[in-house]
């Protein structure tokens, strides 16, 4: 180890951000739809980060006259629907596990130590204001 270094360990951010992202960005969308449509058949589950379309999935209501032989405008929807629930389902969970193991891992560095002085000392500014002075030698 150099003079003037030491061995640290910290979170992996990338992992961090990167699953914050993940989880954050579809979520937030999945929020956003189904608040327009005034959370109706079950979609209030989005709320739910990771497991809200799952739940939605399980609990939602289809058109039980549905024909998938004439593939008629509703079950085209409903399948649709299925669909973006299941990616985004998906896109939720891979960020929560990205954001666990970034928060439960960490990784070592090399670090350079910090030496330096710092002074703040209270000084007149102007004519009649009053302030401080920051110094310091890094």
């Amino acid at each position: 180890m150099p003079q003037g270094y030491h061995l640290e360990e910290r979170p992996r951010r990338g992992l961090i951000i990167g699953g914050a992202l993940t989880l954050g960005i579809p979520w937030m969308l999945g929020i956003t739809v189904a608040s327009t449509d005034d959370f109706s058949n079950q979609s209030g589950w989005l709320i739910v980060p990771a497991l809200g379309p799952w739940i939605t999935i399980a609990t939602r209501k289809t058109d039980r006259t549905c024909d998938y032989i004439s593939n008629t405008n509703n079950c085209h929807d409903d399948n649709t629907v299925r669909t973006l629930l299941i990616l985004d389902g998906l896109t939720q969970a891979a960020g929560t596990i990205m954001l666990i193991a970034g928060l439960s891992s960490t990784k070592k560095v090399i670090a350079r130590d910090f030496v330096s002085t710092l002074h703040f000392t209270p000084a007149p500014i102007g004519k009649l204001g009053y302030g401080g002075v920051l110094s310091g030698q890094f």
